[in-house]
């Protein structure tokens, strides 16, 4: 009796073992992420309810688990509040991410009631961060042209979305502007 419960258990060990050794044959899940082509992605931050974004990407990928929408080629991204559009936008890659902002390495914006051209770069591992919370852009590098203002470069720039209110620099960061200023008779 005791050889046939030792020999069961054996039999039962070496079984449990070769089961271990057998492929896993659980299914493999598809990746979450889904791809859109031609999308047009509407934003209506939950941080700065009057304001309505919109994107039109060639191609576009959204991840559920880390929450996160990737824009690839935007070539006409736009800013609209009260049914006006304040700037423009394009940029290679965009990301927005679970708090709607948007976040990337390059942004090259126009704002349409001042005729300004901004270009907004990351440097040194930063990238350009645009905080809905806060509303405003937070900018390594900026570059600033337009009339009135000439051309005027900044380096760790917080800008406002309407560009009135605005901090650069900090230690050891160089600020340059340069603009022509208008010559009168007497």
């Amino acid at each position: 009796m005791t050889r046939a419960a030792l020999l069961t258990l054996v039999a039962v060990v070496l079984g449990l073992f070769a089961l271990t050794l057998l492929p896993d044959r659980r299914p493999d899940l598809p990746d979450a992420t889904i791809a859109l082509a031609d999308a047009t992605v509407v934003l209506m931050p939950e941080a700065d309810p009057e304001a309505v974004w919109t994107f039109s990407a060639p191609t576009a990928r959204f991840d559920p688990d880390r929450d996160t929408t990737e824009l690839f080629d935007v070539e006409d991204g736009a800013r609209t509040v009260g049914g006006v559009v304040d700037f423009t936008l394009s940029s290679e890659r965009l990301v927005i991410d679970r708090r709607d902002d948007l976040v990337a390495e390059r942004i090259d914006a126009h704002l349409v009631a001042d005729g300004w051209d901004v270009l907004m770069e990351g440097r040194d591992q930063r990238n350009v961060l645009v905080r809905q919370d806060v509303g405003r852009f937070e900018v390594p590098h900026v570059e600033i042209t337009g009339e009135g203002i000439g051309r005027s470069v900044y380096q760790d720039m917080r800008i406002s979305f309407d560009f009135t209110d605005f901090q650069a620099g900090g230690p050891g960061t160089v600020g340059t502007s340069a603009f022509v200023a208008d010559v009168r008779e007497p």
